[in-house]
């Protein structure tokens, strides 16, 4: 039974440890009227030079060889190649508002030049280069130094990773209290400010201050150093747009991955209960399973909605839940535990007294079960088109001309970051788009509510006891491992912020939501400039009051099942000039190969651009 236990034990170790750094990165952007960058037409995007070119997908940066504690070069490098820059990580904490009992943890990764001859990486770079921030997913989540990898050493010399309240090394881990998205987007804005008033980002000091004029000079930095680039993926998604919507003048670009607004619909989708009736129309069953026809410019019968005297469009949302495609997972996840009727969320609300009671038994036996319901949708996502040829297809939308196009993400040099070009001819975007959604039938209609007006107080933890004890005497490695007292911070947070979602979203509910009051115009919450089309391409860096919202790229993958595109299709209805490309056949995992190809590419699009607007300062 040890021995079961002890197996187990590793393997949700593992899950978990995929889960996290799976749940990470992004990609948004828009464009104002007066915009003069426009996207090249999708049948000049990059063609064969010649038949000995293979097109292949971007790919990850390999890991830099890091810069131990005492400066000296780390013999971890496996390649044969010498290395042409070198690691500097500088890890710190960072205490949060009076009161709080949160720690944040951070590394700041330092890219250097390394001269191969003298192994010395003393010398500065030529120009400086750029600054990124991850955000990382969950909620609940942790950043990872592979994150770095997305991002080109030639372009960025600092990448900041940051461990969110109760997350990763931050302490104390799993903590709920003084746990909400306002805290978050003000711990990332304290962050820039304390990397800046501690120099641990060259490029944003300004040299010596005479003691007269330091507090003028503080208050200078911190308004003109803004973040290059921020990559926020799922949960991160959230936490990004809700920190450039309060700080415009904070960040110059953002790429998000696996969009995610946390809104109510999105909750319910994942941990919301079937309808009783269990009732499945013909659009919930098998909806990308001809997929391939509808690119062909076939139609698909399965996309026909119920009349009304069936069902109203209504009921059909609410019927589409997690739950009725993944029948099996969701059967092994709701055994066990309270179920009411007419709470949608009785299942999800039983686990969140086991996971944040304090009885060890039930919280370890919640997290095992909980893991394996998001694990299960994670790793199968949804059924791919049969004899799929078409496995690196993108549908963008290229806001430039405001038209959705086709491409290939592959490319046939590794420093491009123009897709492939392929035939748009004759193809039925709308109805391609509708069978990518999941738990909704269009971009609904924008009705203001006073989400805002109030908050509301966490849902009381009750306690929960299991009468089955788990085995505390487990062995993995050699190592004791004490399950009862393990913390399994992501499914506690994400449960927490999921049952108490308009708590911990205010004030930022009507924003996330895409429902602005109705004195407030959608363009004035959602609008921006656009991103550059390509890696010679200049445009205006400098970040503007015309935009609240700074120039983004959006990446989704079709196939998603933790955030599938419904959220993504409906920023992209209020927010045109956001690009949003869609990886067809790919789902949640950052480090898919299409999904990771188009996060370097973007990462590169505004990298190469921001560093040319930066030479001509």
């Amino acid at each position: 039974m040890k021995l079961v236990t002890a197996v187990f034990a590793v393997a949700i170790a593992c899950c978990q440890s995929l889960l996290l750094s799976c749940c990470n990165a992004l990609i948004v952007l828009p464009r104002g009227p007066s915009s003069t960058f426009h996207r090249r037409a999708s049948s000049s995007l990059n063609s064969c030079p010649d038949d000995s070119f293979s097109p292949i997908l971007r790919s990850l940066y390999d890991p830099l060889p890091r810069i131990d504690c005492n400066g000296n070069l780390a013999k971890e490098n496996n390649t044969t190649e010498a290395p042409k820059w070198v690691n500097k990580v500088t890890p710190g904490r960072l205490a949060t508002e009076e009161g709080s009992p949160h720690e944040l943890y951070f590394e700041v990764h330092h890219r250097l030049p390394l001269n191969s001859n003298t192994h010395d990486y003393s010398e500065p770079r030529q120009q400086k280069g750029l600054v990124g921030l991850v955000l990382h997913g969950g909620p609940g989540a942790a950043c990872f130094p592979k994150h770095t990898q997305f991002f080109s050493p030639d372009l960025y010399e600092y990448v900041v990773l940051l461990d969110q309240r109760g997350c990763g090394k931050s302490t104390p881990l799993g903590e709920v209290k003084f746990n909400r998205l306002e805290l978050l987007v003000n711990d990332v804005e304290m962050l820039r400010q304390h990397l800046i008033e501690e120099s641990l980002i060259d490029k944003w000091a300004d040299g010596e201050v005479d003691e007269n004029e330091q507090v003028m000079q503080k208050t200078k930095q911190r308004n003109h150093h803004p973040w290059d680039v921020i990559l926020g993926g799922s949960w991160g998604c959230t936490l990004a747009m809700a920190y450039a919507f309060t700080h415009p003048k904070s960040v110059k670009a953002m790429v998000l991955r696996g969009v995610c607004l946390f809104r109510e619909k999105e909750i319910d989708w994942l941990f919301g209960n079937p309808p009783s009736t269990s009732a499945v129309t013909p659009r919930t069953v098998g909806k990308t399973s001809n997929l391939r026809d509808l690119i062909a410019g076939g139609s698909s019968p399965i996309m026909t909605t119920p009349s009304a005297s069936t069902a109203t469009l209504d009921e059909i949302e609410r019927q589409s839940v997690a739950a009725q495609l993944f029948t099996e997972q969701w059967k092994e996840f709701s055994s066990g535990v309270e179920h009411i009727e007419n709470n949608k969320r009785s299942v999800l609300h039983s686990y969140y007294h086991r996971l944040l009671g304090t009885d060890a038994n039930s919280r370890y036996k919640a997290m095992r079960s909980w893991f394996r319901w998001e694990m299960g949708i994670y790793g199968n996502g949804f059924k791919k088109s049969e004899e799929s040829n078409d496995e690196n297809r993108l549908l963008v939308w290229d806001p430039s001309v405001s038209s959705w196009v086709f491409e290939d993400a592959r490319v046939y040099d590794q420093k491009s970051v123009d897709s492939i070009s392929v035939d748009n001819s004759s193809s039925d975007y709308g109805e391609i788009l509708r069978s990518l959604r999941r738990f909704s039938t269009s971009s609904s209609s924008h009705v203001s509510s006073n989400t805002d007006e109030y908050i509301v107080e966490p849902l009381p933890i009750e306690e929960a006891t299991t009468e089955s004890k788990v085995d505390i005497n487990v062995t993995i490695n050699g190592q004791s491992f004490d399950p009862s007292t393990y913390v399994p911070a992501q499914a506690m947070l994400t449960c927490y912020y999921s049952v108490n979602d308009e708590y911990c979203i205010h004030p930022y509910n009507s924003f996330l939501s895409i429902n602005p009051p109705p004195s407030i115009t959608l363009s004035s919450w959602y609008s921006s400039k656009l991103p550059p089309s390509s890696s010679s391409e200049s445009y205006d860096s400098s970040i503007s009051s015309d935009f609240p919202l700074p120039p983004t790229i959006a990446i989704q993958g079709g196939n998603d099942a933790i955030c599938p595109a419904d959220t993504a299709l409906d920023l992209h209805h209020v927010w045109q000039q956001l690009e949003l490309r869609i990886a067809l056949e790919s789902g949640h995992s950052m480090y898919d190969p299409v999904i990771a190809g188009e996060i370097v590419k973007s990462l590169e699009r505004f990298g190469h651009s921001l560093m040319i607007d930066e030479e001509d300062i």
